[in-house]
């Protein structure tokens, strides 16, 4: 569930609370963090700098 609320605050363009939701997400496992690079809702995620750090810390691709 806290990887869906980090969507949400993205889709809004709270970019902060959505990294800081993506935080708890990855703190509790949560299985949905798989699709970082291909959910539309975290698109404007994209072009801030701590995303590209989020997929190495996440060993993840786009």
């Amino acid at each position: 569930m806290t990887y869906q609320i980090a969507a949400v605050y993205a889709w809004r363009h709270e970019n902060d609370k959505a990294f800081e939701w993506i935080e708890h997400a990855y703190l509790r496992h949560d299985a949905g963090l798989v699709y970082v690079p291909y959910d539309r809702y975290l698109a404007n995620l994209r072009t801030d700098p701590r995303y590209a750090a989020l997929l190495r810390k996440l060993k993840l691709s786009e």
